[in-house]
């Protein structure tokens, strides 16, 4: 497993005389960013489990293992995020590569972070770009108003720390309510952070090596 740099890490700084008073940052990622990168032959659990261990050729048995069955069961009644093994596959590999690097960032500045969540449709990898560089009508933006306010609460929080913008809704710290902003093709509200949880934690370990 690699690191990506698919989510978009803004730091804030302020500087008072020759010390860092405080530190912020801005960490963001996209609500699909697994299914761009997964084959689609991945159709059964004999399937996913070479799927996995071609992203970690070293793995050991016993972690494949765990990873096969307890962090993404082949369970696909609505119980988990996937509803079939391609679903499942692609899942394993967003988290794993994409978006728990943004909960290893929030972590690691104790979640004094202000997190977001692209979630327009279909919210795949890079997605986002366009609606980051927003200069005028692109077939590739969706709703220009996500885009617009998605700048802005770039903009601002690069000029003073805090993403805001006039008529936006308040860009909560992420903080121990684990609340994220989502930005989706017709809203912009809060959501809890989907990347809080027990499968993030376990990555961050590194045990598949």
């Amino acid at each position: 497993m690699q690191a990506s740099n698919s989510h978009l890490i803004y730091t804030y700084v302020e500087p008072n005389f020759t010390y860092i008073l405080w530190q912020l940052s801005q960490v963001g990622h996209n609500a699909q960013e697994g299914i761009l990168f997964t084959p689609p032959y991945v159709t059964n659990d004999t399937a996913y489990r070479s799927f996995i261990r071609s992203l970690a050729p070293s793995i050991m048995p016993s972690v494949l293992d765990y990873i096969s069955t307890v962090l993404y069961p082949p369970i696909f009644n609505g119980s988990t995020p996937y509803t079939d093994q391609l679903g499942r596959a692609a899942f394993t590999l967003s988290e794993a590569s994409f978006t728990c690097n943004t909960n290893f960032l929030n972590r690691a500045y104790d979640n004094n972070t202000f997190a977001y969540q692209f979630s327009v449709p279909p919210a795949l990898h890079g997605q986002d770009v366009p609606y980051t560089f927003y200069n005028g009508p692109s077939p590739a933006v969706g709703n220009d108003t996500v885009a617009v306010a998605l700048q802005q609460y770039i903009t601002s929080f690069a000029t003073d720390g805090r993403p805001s913008g006039p008529g936006l809704p308040v860009f909560p710290l992420l903080g121990t309510d684990n609340e994220l902003i989502s930005l989706d093709i017709s809203s912009i509200s809060e959501m809890s952070d989907p990347t809080a949880n027990e499968r993030c934690a376990w990555w961050q370990k590194a045990l598949y090596f």
